[in-house]
């Protein structure tokens, strides 16, 4: 079996352009960044979706246009997490460069993640585990397994505190397949994962 890796970046805008920085480590982006890892010279293989994550849209939880819409990374296949509350930010969304939107899942109710469902298959709901960013958020085996009742067979979990261990990523997968990201803890995954550059 042929296990992918996402690549992912914290994207911004910064004075009027889109700027990148490191998922989880960076709290604004360069330009240079941005071209190291979208470049003719980068490491990154452009057969594989690239994660653009709206970092401050997301803490700030806010559905941010300008950031939204100005994203390019050529010559990928654009992957965004961004704040998404309802369809309408959804439609705003996929009218950017995305092809998948990942949804977090504290940011919405579970009524409006139905309704995206319903009018996309493009979608998938990210668990975001961060005392900071989703300080009420349930465990992630119970966000998963609502997810799961809510129609979702696989989910993103982005374990930006990095306590999750091994066993909570094993009971994870027995629930539904997983999309995982930890910068923290090695994470073994069926068929693909996300990772920071």
């Amino acid at each position: 079996m042929m296990i992918q890796e996402i690549p992912a970046a914290a994207v911004f805008r910064t004075e009027g352009r889109i700027t990148a920085g490191r998922l989880g480590r960076d709290s604004s982006g360069t330009a240079d960044y941005l071209e190291l890892i979208s470049g003719p010279d980068s490491r990154i293989d452009r057969k594989v979706p690239f994660l653009a994550v709206d970092v401050r849209g997301i803490a700030e939880g806010e559905f941010r246009a300008d950031v939204v819409k100005n994203i390019r990374v050529k010559k990928y296949k654009i992957w965004l997490m961004t704040c998404v509350k309802d369809a309408d930010d959804l439609f705003d969304v996929f009218n950017s460069e995305a092809d998948t939107i990942l949804v977090p899942y504290h940011l919405t109710s579970d009524e409006d993640l139905k309704d995206m469902h319903s009018v996309s298959d493009g979608i998938v709901p990210a668990i975001v585990n961060s005392r900071l960013i989703a300080p009420r958020m349930c465990s992630p085996e119970s966000a998963l397994e609502k997810l799961v009742s809510l129609g979702f067979d696989s989910a993103a979990v982005i374990d930006i505190d990095g306590t999750m261990g091994p066993g909570q990523w094993d009971r994870l997968s027995g629930i539904a397949e997983i999309l995982p990201y930890s910068e923290k803890v090695p994470v073994v995954a069926e068929r693909r994962f996300i990772s920071a550059l």
